[in-house]
């Protein structure tokens, strides 16, 4: 391993502490139970299996046992004690632990707070069959932020010493790692990030344990010091290498990658082709004293070894026969792509290998579900892999063809099927709504589809003279509305009246329900255009002002709501009369009053919110610009949504959604049909009517219909509800 200088400035205080040797232990024991020699005893479980063993002045640490044990380091429990304990072990894997880490050494304090946790996995390892080690702070898990992996990959059957250290209140504060290190200086990694530690200041270490984990470890040579010094035992000796080169047979062309792995202090490797050393070249050679040899573009062939030296000398691997079949071979599969079946928006990787003279390029071919036709993979490469994220789209038969300079080859049909999302109500997505005052994912990311009407005109939240970046829409079902985030900016937002399909998981946004398209696997598909738009509800302006985010609040958000009989106040505290025009640019915060004039007890911090930010794609919004802002409303239609889990507002989208003026007299008729009244009458586009129902002329009255004539005009109601003669009563609103 080579020395290197980084961060030799923190270490240089870490070294400096008076040399002294706390615990030291060589397993020199009968074989048998550990826990009975009087010193090592059993931390866990509370009632012991006996099953922490010694095997030859080993500690044999095996999956399936479940002891773990620890022994005192001489008293380092004082307040007094040094900041800075070193321990040091040595390891010998002969079965690998399964791929993701867990730890399985640590420091402890009296009580069994533990930190400094060292893993061993076969994550990320680059020579196969190897495993590596890491350690952290206090991270229970190699795949935890901070935790960190030595980058040096181990072979089984070898010896390596490990030297580890726990800085409490130091310059390095943390757990530090060293593998098969002839010194401090050599290189190292650092356990993790220091913050919202709570043992780094008060964790006195008086105990080291070992705990079972997978694989089977033989643990040796304990020590524990206050000096780098005091725990490092390893002498430089003639390396083992535990992974030799393999022999192949390849083709011209082809690349080879050629692997070992090595024991010893500071070892460096030196690869040969046919007894002369390698030099990398930075195109065919690459790796030529590293353990990884790269070979790109094989002409000939040749046999490979390897030279691992340390300072007590050299040793040379066997030689690994790399043969080279020049005469041209059309690319031959050696494995293939089967059918298979994905969710939709899993991610999916699709394979392929074969041999041949190289070098092979490759081509995926696709035909969709419901075509007959083959066309080349979006978004596939030459590569022999295809990935991409599982969405309908996706879902069809598959070949792919091989190519090199002798010829093609073709390969066999395969299928992939994707399983669609559920197809789910929109109030369906409102019962993952949470009322935290942030931003989260819900629903464990799992993905729905949905259908609803865009029910705003043009972009309400950003265009391209504020933000092009994004934007919402709202859509809305038959039982509830749903926000869309357009990441893609306001050329998103479809046409008022557009039936879409949503495929996305879902977000909670300060109490808002959203659905994200945009995320991995999410789409939206426009279905159909002009289509009439949900009636407005009419809405209870108290109870969603008190309580937005209780059952009433999260039934209606998102939905179109008309309020009837406001006043609009630029405060929300004292009722102020509006007396400007609504901006080119901009926004304008209104607040809807029940009258002009305070009463105790009044709700008068509703909001109403207005965008007037220029609409690019077909200047719907410009109907606001320079119109003057109300000061009573007969009726105000929008959008309901939330700022926050606390404050609701309403988001109108047109200037007619402020209806300022009576509606001018008319009149209404009654025509029968197998005894089933409809009502008739000339609506005014912009303007909203409702319609009761009596069976008495002089009521009461009950409203049989409530927003009709919203965009686009109805002038139409027809009752179903076929009863005793009724009168009916037709209003605006």
């Amino acid at each position: 391993m080579k020395k290197i200088c980084v961060a030799v400035f923190i270490l240089t205080a870490l070294f400096a502490a008076r040399a002294q040797v706390l615990f030291s232990d060589g397993f020199d024991y009968p074989n048998g139970c550990i826990e009975t020699d009087g010193l090592w005893y059993c931390y866990s479980p509370a009632v012991p299996y006996q099953d922490a063993l010694v095997t030859n002045n080993l500690l044999v640490l095996r999956a399936g046992n479940e002891d773990a044990v620890a022994a005192p380091t001489n008293g380092i429990v004082n307040p007094d004690a040094p900041s800075v304990v070193y321990g040091s072990f040595t390891i010998n894997v002969s079965k690998l632990p399964s791929e993701t880490g867990g730890y399985f050494c640590e420091f402890m304090d009296p009580t069994n707070n533990n930190v400094a946790h060292i893993f061993i996995d076969t994550k990320n390892t680059v020579v196969p069959g190897t495993y590596r080690l890491g350690i952290a702070n206090f991270a229970t898990s190699i795949n935890t932020t901070g935790a960190t992996n030595f980058p040096m990959d181990l072979a089984t059957n070898i010896t390596y010493q490990v030297v580890f250290s726990w800085d409490e209140t130091g310059n390095a504060l943390g757990a530090w790692l060293w593998v098969n290190p002839s010194s401090a200086n050599d290189q190292f990694v650092f356990g993790g990030d220091t913050t919202n530690n709570n043992y780094l200041s008060t964790m006195p270490v008086s105990t080291v344990g070992f705990s079972q984990y997978g694989g089977v470890q033989y643990i040796g040579n304990v020590k524990i010091g206050l000096n780098f010094s005091d725990v490092m035992t390893n002498l430089p000796e003639l390396p083992v290498i535990g992974v030799e080169p393999q022999p192949a047979t390849n083709y011209l062309g082809d690349n080879y990658t050629l692997y070992t792995a090595a024991s010893g202090i500071d070892v460096t490797y030196q690869w040969l082709s046919n007894g002369v050393p390698l030099t990398d070249n930075g195109v065919t050679v690459v790796g030529s004293q590293s353990n990884v040899l790269n070979l790109t573009n094989l002409q000939a062939t040749a046999g490979y070894s390897v030279a691992a030296t340390t300072m007590a000398g050299s040793v040379t691997s066997a030689v690994a026969q790399v043969t080279v079949i020049t005469t041209p071979t059309k690319p031959i599969f050696t494995s293939q792509p089967s059918d298979e079946t994905n969710e939709t928006s899993q991610a999916v990787t699709l394979t392929v290998s074969s041999v041949g003279t190289g070098p092979i390029g490759y081509e995926w071919f696709f035909e969709p579900v419901g075509s007959s036709t083959y066309g080349t993979a979006s978004g596939s490469t030459a590569a022999s892999t295809y990935s991409f994220t599982a969405a309908p789209g996706y879902a069809g038969s598959y070949y792919i063809v091989a190519t090199n300079s002798a010829g093609s080859t073709t390969g066999a049909v395969f299928t992939v099927t994707i399983i669609p999302p559920p197809l789910v109500s929109i109030s369906t997505l409102h019962q993952y709504l949470t009322n935290e005052d942030g931003y989260s994912i819900v629903a464990n990311g799992q993905l729905f589809e949905v259908e609803g009407i865009v029910t705003q005109i043009g972009d309400i939240l950003y265009g391209p003279a504020h933000d092009a970046g994004y934007t919402i829409f709202f859509i809305q079902d038959g039982t509830g509305g749903v926000t869309v985030f357009a990441e893609s900016g306001w050329q998103a937002v479809p046409p008022v009246g557009t039936l879409v399909q949503v495929i996305a998981p879902i977000e909670s946004y300060y109490g808002q329900i959203e659905i994200d398209p945009y995320l991995d696997g999410g789409t939206f598909t426009n279905l159909s255009a002009n289509n009439p738009l949900p009636a407005p509800q009419p809405l209870n302006m108290a109870l969603m002002a008190t309580n937005p985010f209780g059952a009433y609040g999260t039934n209606i958000q998102c939905s179109l709501v008309s309020i009837t009989n406001v006043y609009l106040s630029t405060s929300s505290s004292t009722y102020t009369a509006p007396a400007k025009n609504f901006p080119t640019n901009g926004t304008v915060t209104l607040y809807a009053w029940p009258s002009n004039a305070y009463y105790p007890g009044e709700i008068t911090n509703f909001t109403v919110y207005v965008y007037t930010y220029t609409n690019a794609i077909n200047l719907q919004n410009t109907n606001y610009f320079g119109q003057p802002i109300p000061g009573h409303c007969y009726e105000i239609t929008g959008i309901i949504g939330l700022y926050s889990p606390t404050e609701a507002e309403l988001y109108p989208t047109r200037y007619a959604d402020f209806v300022s003026s009576p509606p001018a007299p008319f009149s209404t008729s009654v025509v029968m049909s197998n005894g089933v009244p409809t009502l008739a009458w000339p609506a005014v586009t912009g303007q909203t009517y409702s319609v009761y129902s009596a069976t008495n002329v002089l009521g009461p009255w009950a409203r049989a219909a409530f927003g009709l004539g919203y965009y686009p005009s109805i002038g139409a109601f027809t009752d179903t509800n076929v009863a005793a003669a009724k009168f009916y009563l037709l209003s605006s609103p």
